[in-house]
């Protein structure tokens, strides 16, 4: 089960952006070259979206690792990157009381990575001086299915969040990879516009995020939801990516 052996945790604290922004510094600068890294040289990819989104970050219980992160993108009154980058179908206003977001910056370390046949393959990284063990790669990785629940615990954590700040709506791009990925947890994705062409082939969907919530598919598996990174331990030792 995914409670069993990982914890979603929202990064609400300096600390816990640091480690969020670092993992994608590791995934979309040094990884996959996606962004000049001369751009941060603190090694922390950031943008102009990160002023108001909110983060998360994901951690395996056992050996203490962050393995991934995701950010939910507020919708202001500038465009959000989905609508900069595709043409949509349909219009994302911004409504102060019933607000919509893009998830985005979706990335997992890859020792999770290599062992998803079927997942994007520009996700995920992890720090060279924080390697994960050969004696915690079995701990951590069974199969590519227990694997794939790591995404979708992420997606429920986004979900939980969402349901409990009045946001229903999500907008977000995708292959054609990750979208297989999150459709084999039946979660209900509605395609907005035609495929752009963003580092490769991206395509536009929107989800409910009230009805990925209350689905049934979490019953077995995901039930935690979220914690607070400011809520967290810290008489333990946890190591970050």
């Amino acid at each position: 089960m995914f409670d069993d052996s990982f914890e979603v945790f929202l990064a609400d604290t300096n600390e816990s952006k640091e480690i969020h922004y670092s993992i994608r510094y590791q995934v979309y600068c040094e990884e996959m070259g996606f962004e000049n890294k001369d751009y941060f040289p603190k090694k922390q990819e950031v943008d102009e979206c990160d002023r108001h989104s909110k983060h998360f970050i994901i951690r395996h219980k056992q050996s203490g690792h962050w393995v991934g992160a995701m950010r939910l993108i507020f919708k202001t009154d500038q465009l959000l990157p989905i609508e900069k980058h595709c043409i949509l179908n349909e219009t994302i206003d911004k409504n102060d009381s019933v607000k919509s977001v893009e998830l985005s910056r979706l990335c997992l370390i890859k020792e999770i990575r290599r062992r998803l046949n079927d997942y994007d393959p520009a996700h995920g990284v992890i720090n060279d001086n924080n390697e994960i063990k050969e004696t915690d790669k079995k701990k951590l990785f069974k199969n590519s299915r227990s694997n794939r629940r790591i995404i979708w615990g992420m997606i429920y954590a986004a979900s939980k969040y969402s349901y409990d700040n009045n946001i229903p709506h999500w907008y977000f791009l995708t292959t054609r990879a990750l979208e297989k990925v999150l459709r084999k947890g039946n979660l209900n994705m509605m395609n907005i516009g035609d495929p752009c062409y963003l580092k490769g082939e991206r395509h536009p969907f929107k989800m409910n995020a009230y009805e990925t919530y209350l689905s049934e598919i979490w019953n077995d598996d995901c039930k935690m939801g979220y914690h607070r990174f400011s809520e967290l331990n810290f008489n333990k030792t946890y190591q970050a990516a």
